[in-house]
């Protein structure tokens, strides 16, 4: 369980990720993120001592606020579901859930500082997992999360976002359910 101290400097550090207006990206600090939660640097660098620590912890709060929802929507971890039944929940979270350009940043941040990748694929990783099914049924769940991938980010960056999100929504399901189908 994160202390509350610690989850409102993760909060302040997205807020002034979602408010950043720079063409060069996202640039936020100790110095600023303490001013936004409120505390002093110090107290600040008690939970998150160095810039680096911060943005893993950032990159983990994420992850686990998507592994949070997408619980809550199939209402069971990765472990207890059945490979479809992950995949539903992501589609239909990810073309539902209220998504921010601080969520954007967050998960593309990994890009250019590969170490922010490992919260993603330790945390998220579960809900994709793809052993044991065969290719074609490995195909389509792909295409449905890559669907999914593109409207969650269309949508959160307003770049190309979707003229009818549930129609996309109900494309990637329908993939998910062409690959349970041959599974049969």
């Amino acid at each position: 369980m994160e202390s509350e101290t610690r989850v409102r400097i993760l909060q302040a550090a997205k807020e002034l990720a979602q408010e950043s207006e720079s063409v060069q990206g996202v640039t936020i600090s100790l110095e600023s993120v303490a001013a936004r939660a409120g505390i002093t640097k110090p107290g600040l660098m008690y939970h998150f001592p160095t810039k680096r620590e911060l943005m893993l912890g950032l990159v983990e709060y994420a992850a686990r606020h998507w592994d949070s929802l997408l619980r809550a929507h199939a209402g069971a971890g990765p472990a207890d579901l059945a490979v479809f039944d992950r995949y539903r929940a992501y589609v239909t979270v990810a073309t539902t859930a209220d998504v921010s350009r601080a969520d954007y940043w967050i998960f593309t941040d990994a890009l250019y500082h590969p170490e922010l990748t490992e919260p993603w694929a330790r945390v998220l990783g579960p809900w994709f997992a793809l052993e044991d099914v065969p290719v074609p049924a490995r195909a389509r769940l792909t295409a449905a999360r890559f669907c999914a991938d593109g409207a969650w980010m269309s949508e959160a960056t307003g770049v190309f976002p979707a003229d009818d999100l549930p129609a996309v929504r109900r494309h990637a399901l329908a993939l998910i359910d062409a690959a349970e189908g041959a599974e049969r």
